[in-house]
């Protein structure tokens, strides 16, 4: 992204609370910001929301903000982190996900679309788990789809309860970021409800 004219001295305005400067850092900065989310959603009202969310967010900490720093740098990772949460806050509250399936997509989820859906899911799944090192496959697979604690898993893999520890946190890492970028936000939350 491209730094906009004078970003620094903007950014100070709008740390003091010149809501023209905070405007000018909006027009700036939306459009990419919008395609960036809209990637990882593909749902253009949600990445619209999304977007609003992030800049009142810039608002409410724009104290914290360094005009010195990176500020589009700042920027996409709050974004990021707010998708992430999203989807999270999507997979675990039923009702909200309905809504969300029923109101921005038109899914019924008892349809043959959200069978296909559910079968493409589960093959992007699939090649997300078949990129994982053999290790973490194998933690992988003995926690999260048999059941197993990390002690019971360590003690069947003769390692320690912090090495199965460290690769199911890397793993669910990798298969999330994998899913977000070859997925869209209905795969997430299904990766993320399913998972955890």
């Amino acid at each position: 992204m491209e730094r906009m004219s004078m970003e620094e001295e903007v950014l100070l305005r709008m740390i003091q609370g010149d809501e023209s400067a905070f405007s000018s850092i909006y027009r700036h900065y939306h459009p990419s910001l919008y395609i960036y989310l809209l990637r990882f959603c593909k749902v253009p009202s949600l990445a619209e929301d999304l977007v609003h969310d992030v800049f009142l967010k810039i608002w409410e900490i724009r104290d914290r903000i360094n005009p010195q720093l990176s500020f589009s740098g700042y920027l996409y990772r709050i974004a990021r982190n707010h998708v992430f949460k999203t989807i999270t806050k999507l997979a675990t509250d039923g009702q909200m996900r309905e809504q969300l399936y029923q109101q921005l997509a038109g899914i019924d989820p008892g349809n043959s679309d959200e069978i296909v859906r559910t079968k493409e899911y589960e093959r992007l799944f699939e090649e997300a788990l078949s990129k994982l090192t053999v290790q973490r496959l194998k933690v992988f697979r003995l926690c999260r789809q048999e059941g197993k604690s990390y002690d019971e898993a360590a003690a069947l893999l003769g390692i320690s309860r912090n090495a199965v520890k460290k690769h199911m946190v890397l793993g669910m890492r990798f298969i999330e970021d994998y899913v977000y970028r070859h997925g869209d936000i209905f795969m997430a939350i299904w990766v993320v409800s399913t998972f955890y």
